[in-house]
């Protein structure tokens, strides 16, 4: 039987603050966002004034005067990151990141090497506390769904296990906002229909939520009902966790008016599926393969990671002119984003600021968008740019 350990930090931005710098220790402490004033991460001290990730900044300095604000450092983040995961590598080599601080690792086989997969886990979490001064919450349970779902609802600090054969049961009485991979707009729509719940979602017939959720009726139904056989898959040989897409012109391009509208729609097909995955993205790389097969790629890292395209369109003709070094024909492109982030929760409760609100409107866009071309095919809605080549 499958056993599989999802581990997920609590607070992490701001435990990684508190543990670079001990200053920061036992206060009142927000790691804010630059663009959309929220805050991303608050310690332990901060959430005791009602203070927790998406609580707008303003409203935070209200809550607690003493409040310490510190902009994030990703670059850190993710190198405390990649720290605990070379200790998981040392109990299974099956070690999958789902964002950074977070990762399922496939316990399956340790029992007989390193002790029972409760125990291993235990040890992992208290090597990181005392290690890197990293609090961890996890979840042991017979697929990643489980484990995933189970290690965010009993955080902080929470431990525990789900017993083989309480899969469906411990999900039936979840909101669907528990269920990765559901949109605001499909929960929304299903809420319409009666559907609030994970069990109810489960017990619905697969006619009637194919009308909403199209193609991905079936996988998501799936779950709602605990099973998922998907294996933790760690990236092939050194690389970190990506997603790419790719095109390949079947006439060498020189014109730097196609190739602008094939980036754009390269990034169009490839945010959705990080979307879908309830992850952001600060990396994306754009690639090239000249008519002679020489390559050459070129990258940017945002301050803040993302997963809506708006964020990333300005920066597509700086890249290609970066990459493209040679006045030479181009047989093919790529993107590729990388360095994957948790979003925080944005609280509703709180006015937004018109930057918070233009934010919002693009994200319920986006979802929009998705939900239409998963029911009707990636070509149903198409923006103005793409028109412009065949």
């Amino acid at each position: 039987m499958r056993r599989i350990l999802h581990w997920d930090a609590d607070a992490f931005y701001a435990s990684i603050e508190q543990a670079a710098d001990r200053r920061l220790r036992a206060r009142p402490l927000a790691v804010g966002g630059l663009r959309r004033g929220v805050v991303l991460s608050a310690s332990p001290e901060a959430r005791r004034f009602g203070i927790h990730p998406g609580t707008p900044m303003p409203r935070a300095r209200r809550l607690c005067p003493s409040l310490t604000v510190v902009p994030a450092h990703f670059d850190l983040y993710e190198q405390f990151s990649e720290q605990i995961l070379l200790l998981c590598e040392q109990s299974t080599p099956l070690v999958e990141t789902s964002g950074a601080g977070a990762a399922w690792l496939d316990l399956t086989g340790t029992a007989t090497l390193l002790g029972q997969p409760l125990l291993v886990a235990r040890h992992i979490r208290h090597t990181v506390a005392n290690w890197l001064r990293i609090p961890l919450s996890f979840a042991l349970a017979t697929n990643k769904t489980i484990a995933r779902i189970a290690a965010r609802l009993r955080k902080p600090h929470a431990p525990c296990e789900i017993p083989p054969g309480t899969e469906a049961r411990f999900l039936a009485p979840l909101p669907l906002r528990w269920l990765p991979g559901l949109s605001p707009t499909h929960q929304d729509t299903l809420a319409v229909a009666g559907i609030m719940h994970i069990g109810d979602l489960a017990r619905a017939p697969l006619e009637a939520t194919a009308l909403i959720l199209g193609k991905q009726a079936q996988p998501f139904q799936r779950r709602a009902q605990g099973l998922d056989e998907s294996p933790v898959a760690p990236p092939k040989g050194n690389n970190k966790p990506s997603w790419r897409e790719s095109i390949e012109f079947s006439e060498d391009v020189w014109q730097t008016e196609i190739l602008a509208t094939a980036t754009r729609q390269l990034l169009d097909s490839l945010m959705p599926t990080i979307r879908a995955e309830g992850l952001l993205v600060r990396k994306l790389t754009l690639g090239l393969r000249y008519t002679d097969r020489d390559e050459n790629e070129r990258s940017i890292l945002l301050t803040e990671p993302t997963n809506l395209e708006a964020d990333f369109y300005a920066h597509l003709p700086s890249l290609l002119r970066q990459a493209w070094q040679r006045r030479v024909r181009l047989r093919a492109l790529w993107l590729r984003a990388s360095h994957p982030h948790t979003p925080s929760a944005q609280f509703d409760l709180f006015p937004l600021s018109p930057q918070q609100n233009r934010h919002e409107k693009e994200q319920r866009l986006a979802a929009a968008l998705d939900q239409l071309r998963a029911h009707f095919g990636s070509r149903a809605v198409r923006r103005g740019f793409s028109l412009l080549t065949p």
